[in-house]
């Protein structure tokens, strides 16, 4: 298949994934004779742009439509979804606008009838985050660890409100894991490279998830950070929030850590940092994981599949679209 994949900044995450899947890519077509040229069977759109640019998009809708084109989205936001009012969204998905709405939560999606909802969560983008030079082998080794425990990630909770809940987590966290004598590095990723990241991860016996944009709306998310993913990826031990979809996507005690709240986070922490041996048989049982089922390669093959399957383009015939009351 040739796909459109219309996001702001481009997704090479998800490009990488429909490439690697045996599928061609066009970025940012919204010209819809050129898409025709092309011989586009499929355009993607970040679902924030939607309602960033909406008259540009229902335009194009309207437009691919009428050639047959599926049109379909990717929310890796939900339930928060910035900026985005529920009406809005609310309206998009209840006129058939979409044919393939895939969100990386099922969270709040029970009222949906069509377009086809499939679960879609978040990938390890394992190009990026690997084991990069080193083995499971050498991560086996006590003396190669420099923190206790770490956590990478947005850390501005002024500028960005929605990690504000994460920053004070993660300040009386601290406070506690002082009290405790532990070896921490809590950092902002903005100006850390991947390799750099990785480096931390991997010298890190205890990699921590806490709190992310999604939970700043409903309380937890039930999906998963792409750091649940990334950081086994490369090897990492991780401790996680107990999300509702952990079980979806790795089995609790042999692929997954989770913790409740943050007196259960600390005192998880105090516990695995004496189980060393337990730590990397749980990291290298999730790194496996990782590489036979949530790569972006898998996430990418899932959907191709999933258009291909609703909308018979790996066969000769014509396929139909559902009717929607585009404005």
């Amino acid at each position: 298949m040739k796909i459109a994949l219309n996001y702001r900044k481009g997704n090479p995450r998800l490009r990488e994934g429909i490439e690697s899947a045996g599928h061609e890519v066009l970025e940012n077509a919204w010209d819809i004779n050129t898409i025709i040229s092309e011989g586009i069977n499929a355009a993607i759109f970040e679902f924030k742009y939607i309602f960033k640019d909406k008259w540009r998009f229902l335009s194009l809708a309207r437009r691919l439509r009428q050639h047959k084109i599926p049109i379909i989205t990717w929310n890796v936001d939900s339930p928060w979804n910035a900026g985005i009012k529920k009406w809005e969204i609310n309206l998009l998905l209840r006129n058939n606008i979409l044919s393939i709405y895939a969100t990386h939560s099922l969270q709040n999606t029970d009222w949906i009838r069509h377009p086809t909802v499939i679960y879609l969560p978040n990938a390890a983008w394992n190009s990026k985050y690997n084991l990069c030079n080193a083995t499971l082998e050498d991560l086996r080794l006590q003396d190669i660890y420099k923190w206790d425990t770490s956590f990478i990630g947005n850390m501005d909770g002024q500028r960005y409100p929605e990690h504000k809940n994460r920053v004070e987590f993660l300040e009386k966290l601290s406070g506690l894991l002082k009290k405790n004598n532990i070896n921490f590095l809590f950092i902002d990723s903005k100006d850390l490279s991947f390799d750099e990241q990785v480096e931390i991860i991997q010298k890190s016996r205890i990699n921590l998830s806490c709190i992310s944009a999604a939970d700043s709306t409903y309380g937890l998310s039930w999906g998963l950070p792409e750091r649940c993913y990334g950081i086994p990826a490369c090897g990492g031990f991780l401790l996680m929030e107990d999300r509702v979809h952990v079980r979806n996507d790795f089995n609790i005690g042999d692929e997954a850590i989770t913790y409740s709240d943050i007196e259960d986070c600390k005192d998880k922490i105090l516990y695995y940092l004496h189980r060393h041996e337990e730590c990397r048989r749980i990291a290298e049982n999730a790194y496996h994981r990782i590489y036979r089922e949530h790569t972006y390669e898998h996430r990418a093959g899932k959907l191709t599949s999933q258009i291909q399957k609703t909308f018979g383009l790996n066969k000769k015939e014509p396929f139909d679209l559902p009717n929607s009351t585009l404005p």
